[in-house]
């Protein structure tokens, strides 16, 4: 009788020990953490360099815009470690803060601007069309957490500073149309973030 249990347990823990071999390694936090800030920063210095190519701005607006360009790419590395630090809530705290302060700084820095032949919603399509790319693969990493509505904004916002890299190259308008079509298409980006990473599926329910 007592074989026939301790054979019994054996097999138990040989099907135990299969399945967890079989399951997918989830790769740690902070593996996912710099994956989501290299397409924060990957797209947007992209399309920073598709900007300069196609002559929409030169490195004179690099270096006249280089403090808010590199508060840009500060705030998206932030952001993608606040999105996915199991006990972030000071990261996530501070992305909170820091993206409507950059958002202001966005708009104040901006004067009476250029007038161009450009549509205005032209920037607003560009910007959420850019920060959707970055925004999967921050959607994709918070599968791996619990949600809640601070790491989806956290998300969000991170993503959001790849449209408004190219925004701040590409075009030379003023503050009320950057606080229109440029940080209204940022916010776009922070609520899509909320609204598909809460229905979607998640892999784990670590916090």
């Amino acid at each position: 009788m007592s074989s026939g249990r301790e054979d019994a347990f054996a097999r138990s823990r040989g099907d135990a020990l299969a399945e967890l071999r079989a399951a997918p390694t989830l790769a740690s936090w902070r593996t996912q953490a710099w994956r989501v800030v290299a397409g924060f920063a990957g797209t947007g210095l992209l399309a920073a360099a598709a900007a300069l190519a196609a002559s929409l701005a030169g490195w004179h607006r690099v270096l006249e815009r280089a403090p808010l360009l590199l508060c840009l790419l500060a705030t998206g590395t932030v952001a993608g470690f606040a999105a996915l630090a199991p006990r972030g809530r000071l990261w996530r705290a501070a992305v909170l803060v820091a993206g409507p302060a950059l958002m202001a700084a966005l708009v104040l820095s901006r004067g009476a601007g250029a007038p161009s032949s450009t549509p205005e919603w032209a920037c607003s399509a560009s910007h959420v069309g850019i920060g959707l790319i970055p925004l999967a693969f921050a959607l994709w990493g918070l599968r791996q957490s619990a949600w809640r509505w601070s790491r989806a904004i956290a998300a969000g916002l991170g993503a959001g500073t790849a449209g408004a890299l190219l925004g701040e190259l590409a075009c030379h308008r003023g503050a009320l149309h950057v606080l229109v079509h440029h940080v209204g298409a940022w916010i776009v980006v922070a609520a899509v973030s909320v609204l598909l990473s809460r229905h979607a599926r998640p892999r784990t329910f670590a916090p």
